[in-house]
């Protein structure tokens, strides 16, 4: 039975970048229905078609996955804006969770950490990437 808008789809991807370093390799099976919106649209059009047992490779641009970068959603606050986001020290690497004045929350990760402010990137860590799937379809029912 082939993949169309609907279909539960049962499938197991690795995910590289440009250079083709390896990005994600799933053992665990992604379990979804084309169509629901939990997978990106491109992503799911290139699934079209496709049945179990077959192995497909795509590939995505950023404007099809998760968008180009924005340098201007890499940004410092002060450490008085961030009083009460963590509990625990602020570092690089860390990744929080803002609540924007609207309500809305954004995951930004933080970049470098002095002793007033903090630089944070709110793009998606994949933002900006061209991203190249290798697929394997497990089941589609």
């Amino acid at each position: 039975m082939p993949i169309q808008y609907g279909s539960a789809v049962t499938l197991r991807y690795t995910l590289s970048d440009e250079t083709g370093y390896i990005l994600y390799q799933g053992d665990e099976p992604l379990q979804f229905t084309v169509g629901a919106g939990d997978i990106l649209p491109a992503f799911e059009a290139a699934l079209i078609g496709g049945e179990a047992g077959e192995v497909k490779t795509f590939t995505l641009t950023p404007e099809q996955a998760f968008g180009p970068y924005q340098p201007e959603w890499v940004f410092r606050l002060s450490r008085h804006q961030l009083e009460g986001c963590s509990e625990e020290p602020i570092y690089p690497g860390q990744v929080l969770i803002l609540s924007t004045p609207e309500g809305d929350s954004v995951q930004v990760h933080v970049l470098s950490v002095d002793e007033e402010t903090i630089q944070v990137d709110a793009n998606h860590p994949l933002a900006g990437k061209t991203l190249t799937y290798t697929v394997e379809i497990l089941r589609v029912e």
